[in-house]
């Protein structure tokens, strides 16, 4: 290759690596904060995957009872499937896994700075697992979210069940 070509791919190929180092840092140095109220996060098609925000916007065809900030999953068609959201109203912080029909269907979390855990089916709680001022309490719903059988056992050990059936011979 003659000087002058060489010469000229080595300017070019220089603009270039300069070109790129201006896209990556901004001027003065790389930022230290980044201010914004809804970052998402994209997948190769450009589809929305990830969104934190501060608030998360309605899940798509919902409207939600309290504002909530956090961590939104979303799947392909943009439906959230799960999150980890915190909201003020209610005193909750939860991580929590959706049905693709949009029900929350197993939520991890403290509310109200007590710990528990519920499984739910179509919005309704079947089994939870919680902490209330020191009672730890287990309870098995039927599908109208009445509790059938109720276990709990305060801090002094004293413990409580509601709802056994005796067998048939024994009533």
């Amino acid at each position: 290759m003659p000087k002058s070509a060489r010469c000229i791919v080595l300017t070019f190929l220089a603009g270039l690596c300069a070109c790129a180092a201006a896209q990556q840092t901004p001027p003065g140095g790389p930022h230290d904060s980044l201010d914004v109220r809804v970052l998402n996060i994209v997948d190769e098609q450009g589809r929305t995957r990830i969104r934190l925000g501060a608030p998360l916007p309605d899940p798509q065809g919902m409207k939600r009872k309290y504002k909530a900030v956090g961590i939104q999953l979303l799947n392909a068609e943009g439906k959230e499937v799960g999150g980890i959201g915190m909201m003020d109203e209610t005193n909750s912080r939860a991580l929590c896994f959706d049905t693709e029909d949009g029900y929350e269907s197993l939520c991890l979390g403290l509310f109200k700075e007590q710990p528990s855990v519920y499984l739910m089916v179509k919005g309704k709680d079947r089994i939870s697992l919680s902490v209330d001022h020191d009672v730890a309490r287990v309870a098995v719903s039927d599908a109208e979210e009445k509790p059938r059988l109720l276990l709990t056992v305060d801090k002094d050990g004293k413990t409580h069940v509601e709802g056994l059936t005796p067998p048939q011979e024994n009533r």
